[in-house]
């Protein structure tokens, strides 16, 4: 990732997405519209908040043509709703097979404008994923979770 800084430390991670924050509203009108909302949006990387993108769980990627579609899990813990990405106008998937097993929790994503639309990057645990399209939409759901978050 180019901003958002995800890195191995003494055990642990050190995540840290002010850069990206700092930088976004400078390259933002450069994003496509989708792909602009859910940089923007504030709650992204809220890390107490329930609609971030941190610890979520990648559990299916489903491939078209064109499009691609990441499902990812909440974690009754900490997120209240799942969060589906739908991309179109895809151009390039890396890895191309990833192995959602292996990638484990998510750490941070960054969106990037690209010549193409814009470049999606998540940092997982175990991982990297990156999805070059044209457009995305972010859409959170009602997750199953027994017992929702205190607010």
């Amino acid at each position: 990732m180019r901003y958002v800084k995800v890195e191995a430390v003494d055990g642990g991670r050190y995540l840290d997405p002010t850069e990206y924050a700092r930088l976004l509203p400078t390259f933002a009108d450069a994003l496509p519209p989708g792909a602009r909302a859910f940089a923007m949006d504030p709650d992204r990387y809220d890390f107490h908040g329930g609609r971030c993108v941190k610890d979520l769980t990648l559990r299916a990627v489903e491939r078209g043509d064109s499009w691609v579609r990441l499902d990812f899990r909440h974690n009754c813990w900490k997120h209240e709703d799942d969060l589906t990405v739908q991309y179109t106008g895809v151009v390039d998937i890396t890895p191309a097979d990833p192995d959602l097993a292996a990638l484990n929790s998510l750490m941070l994503d960054e969106i990037l404008p690209h010549p193409h639309g814009c470049t999606h990057e998540f940092s997982f645990l175990s991982g990297r994923l990156i999805i070059t399209s044209q457009d995305l939409t972010a859409t959170w759901t009602d997750s199953d979770c027994p017992e929702r978050r205190p607010t």
